[in-house]
């Protein structure tokens, strides 16, 4: 089972899009404490982060830490650092973001399977739903990681602002110029903040002919889609709940990674338990047996349940007003 573990909802950035609905910090912990107190006690304290690794040590897991940023903060940092010990390497990958690569983070990012770094543009492409500097940060830290023998992955976000072929194009030759060995991409989903964007979303034909265009590319970076968009061309089914789960910053397990609600939450239908006080095996066999996650399916779910909302919501908006 792969699990995608947000460590926190603490990130330097501001994205529009984030499906966190991250918790945008200046670099002191002071105005973090300050401006988002309650935030911190919704997080799981560093001890029950371990007892969390723990449970997921003891199964057949392979774990991508992710946020917010996995490495910002020192507890997180800690964690990723026990699980390198509990866990073997190549089952571990780290997402994060390109703000502050330091000797000590490089240091323990050699030792995990695959470290990941969205990038959407290069820095000269305006781009509204990331901060200026964003896309920068992601390819220096690139960079940094390919110059010391770190396996660095680039993940795109396919959406309006990002499916140009030009864009994909330059993206390429930069990727290959610099021996980043993988790029992956990644399906828009209209989740947490990026809930505002739902009229963004490609359609499925948009998606295909890019994913043709992609694969035409065969240069030195190799490049790959995320399940959700291989299930376009029914190479893949939805995996939620069945062969992947996501970890929460509260400890909420869900199907989905990125089945979220604005304040971070999962949503309803995919909600699956709590760790660390809920057992893990319990929760996973109630969740299957008591959904129709119990059954595999063709479509994203996710994509799906969040379609269906929308409609519902817009119909219960016009009715009212109408009244």
């Amino acid at each position: 089972m792969d699990v995608i573990w947000n460590l926190t909802r603490v990130c330097p950035w501001d994205c529009a899009i984030c499906c966190v609905s991250a918790l945008h910090v200046c670099n002191t912990t002071k105005y973090y404490l300050y401006e988002h107190q309650k935030e911190i006690k919704n997080e799981l304290t560093l001890a029950e982060k371990l007892a969390v690794l723990e449970i997921l040590v003891e199964k057949d897991i392979d774990i991508d830490f992710s946020g917010g940023d996995p490495v910002y903060y020192n507890e997180d940092y800690q964690v990723i650092e026990q699980a390198l010990r509990w866990i073997p390497s190549e089952k571990i990958s780290v997402s994060m973001t390109g703000s502050k690569i330091t000797d000590i983070k490089l240091s323990l990012l050699k030792k995990v399977g695959v470290v990941e770094f969205t990038l959407d543009n290069l820095p000269e492409i305006d781009n509204p739903l990331r901060p200026r500097g964003y896309n920068l940060a992601s390819m220096i830290a690139m960079q940094k990681c390919a110059s010391v023998g770190i396996k660095a992955r680039a993940v795109t976000v396919l959406y309006s602002h990002t499916m140009a072929e030009e864009n994909l194009e330059k993206l390429y030759s930069w990727l290959c110029e610099n021996k980043i060995e993988e790029w992956e991409f990644l399906r828009f989903y209209p989740s947490g903040r990026a809930i505002e964007y739902m009229s963004m979303l490609p359609s499925e034909s948009e998606y295909l002919q890019t994913m043709k265009f992609l694969k035409s590319f065969n240069g030195f970076t190799k490049v790959f889609f995320q399940h959700s968009l291989k299930m376009l061309n029914g190479d893949s089914k939805c995996s939620a709940g069945v062969e992947s789960i996501g970890i929460l910053p509260d400890g909420q397990v869900t199907a989905c990674s990125w089945a979220l609600d604005r304040n971070c939450n999962s949503l309803k239908d995919f909600y699956i338990g709590k760790l660390p006080e809920d057992n893990f095996d319990e929760m996973m066999e109630t969740f299957r047996k008591n959904s129709v996650f119990s059954k595999s399916a063709s479509c994203c779910r996710t994509i799906k349940y969040i379609e269906q909302n929308n409609k519902k919501e817009k119909c219960y908006e016009n009715s009212r007003n109408t009244m």
